[in-house]
């Protein structure tokens, strides 16, 4: 009963120490080349899909990926040009 209890404490106590570091982190602002960058990318995503291969290979042979990501600004047929001027727009907003 008492190493319950003390398992107990000892999680608590990293329960509020895990808690009040995330709760006390404030984020810091992007700079604007960060914000061109993440810009630039959802600009390219809304202009097409993106694709990627992952090739591996492991105890139980070769491993081959294929993904297809479509953003919802491609798929709705957002002009590109808007993506990243309303992306720039949002993001210099909150610095």
């Amino acid at each position: 009963m008492k190493t319950f209890v003390f398992n107990f404490n000892l999680f608590f106590i990293f329960l509020i120490l895990l808690l009040g570091g995330c709760a006390s982190n404030t984020p810091k602002p992007l700079s604007l080349t960060q914000i061109e960058s993440i810009c630039k990318k959802k600009q390219i995503e809304a202009s097409k899909p993106m694709t990627n291969v992952s090739l591996g290979t492991g105890s139980e042979g070769p491993k081959y990926q294929i993904g297809i990501t479509m953003s919802s600004d491609f798929i709705t047929g957002r002009n590109p040009e808007e993506v990243y001027k309303d992306c720039k727009l949002s993001l210099e907003q909150q610095k």
